[in-house]
């Protein structure tokens, strides 16, 4: 049984590169987690990562790492009761300063034997280290943030901590300080729901040239499937608009969508009220209508360059996962 999440997950004989665990089974182990966490006082610091738990393996990992964090945090405000005397108080600090240190020491050379960098953080594996890594980096600030008194070692910034133990200087922190009381570490913003529609968008207006849904569409829970990673993926909104991001290269990433459609054939290939077949103009035609966008030059551009895009395809867990027919 593990005792200890961070221990286990850069453990050389256990940790995170021999876990072999397929799709099916972290989706499994995903629908099974409990995540409960509770805070024995408001944190003092927030983490704001700058990726997104896509994928099961992802999300369960992070769950456990959100919980390991939040035992771990409760311990260090346990051990600092009102009612001590200033030596336990000395003696607590430097054994948690020891652990915690520790864990900084030991990502940093496990993130150098496995190549974990940030600069490829959209790799599986990369991203839970990386994450692992922000909230052990957490733990630390809290700790000599509250309790720093009561060592002899410099407080560091998070600015220093990031280049010290790391070697990094971030354009943005990923840890900033909290208001008390208010935000929490793990708090996060109630994102709107999702509504996956197998239909024409009742806010769309219908426009000539443009096939209805029900004409076009083949394998509905296929589409409607892919247009939910969509919208976790950010690349389109709660209303099936389309957000443009440059950094994340989101038309990009639509337009070799809009090609893995039609591969999938999630589209049919003939209508026959009236009869007419179905082109790949049609289909990009219906898909920027849905979205609210065009996305014509980059499905070309990718159409007819397969090395630019496999590449993209390669680096990009969306195009990677798209479901094939559901039925």
């Amino acid at each position: 049984m593990i005792t200890d999440v961070f221990a286990s997950l850069i453990s050389i004989t256990k940790g995170l590169h021999r876990d072999k665990r397929t799709d099916r089974e972290f989706r499994e182990l995903v629908r099974n987690q409990n995540v409960k966490m509770q805070y024995k006082q408001a944190p003092l610091f927030m983490i704001e990562f700058p990726e997104r738990a896509l994928g099961d393996k992802r999300k369960y990992y992070k769950n456990l790492i959100d919980q390991e964090a939040n035992k771990k945090f409760n311990e260090i405000i346990s051990s600092f009761p009102t009612n001590a005397i200033e030596e336990e108080h000395v003696f607590n600090y430097q054994k948690l300063f020891n652990q915690h240190y520790s864990n900084l020491e030991r990502v940093k050379s496990y993130i150098d034997k496995y190549e974990h960098y940030r600069e490829s953080i959209r790799n599986e594996d990369t991203f839970i280290i990386q994450y692992l890594k922000a909230n052990m980096i957490w733990l630390y600030l809290e700790l000599q943030e509250r309790f720093g008194k009561y060592g002899d070692e410099d407080i560091l910034t998070t600015e220093e901590i990031y280049q010290y133990h790391f070697n990094e200087v971030l354009d943005e922190l990923e840890i900033k300080p909290s208001e008390i009381g208010k935000t929490s570490i793990k708090e996060r913003t109630v994102e709107p729901a999702f509504n996956a529609i197998e239909s024409d968008l009742p806010h769309r207006q219908p426009k000539d040239k443009v096939l209805a849904y029900k004409y076009i569409v083949q394998h509905s829970k296929s589409l409607a499937r892919a247009e939910e990673m969509m919208f976790e993926a950010d690349i389109i909104d709660k209303d099936y608009n389309f957000i443009p991001n440059t950094k994340h290269k989101n038309k990009s990433v639509l337009g070799v969508l809009y090609f893995l459609f039609i591969e999938k054939d999630y589209f049919n290939k003939i209508t026959t009220d009236p009869f007419k077949r179905i082109k790949s103009t049609d289909i990009v035609r219906f898909l920027n209508h849905r979205y609210n966008t065009d996305a014509r030059k980059q499905f070309k551009t990718f159409e007819n360059n397969d090395a630019e895009r496999n590449d993209l395809i390669s680096t990009e867990y969306i195009l990677k996962n798209l479901p094939n027919k559901i039925r």
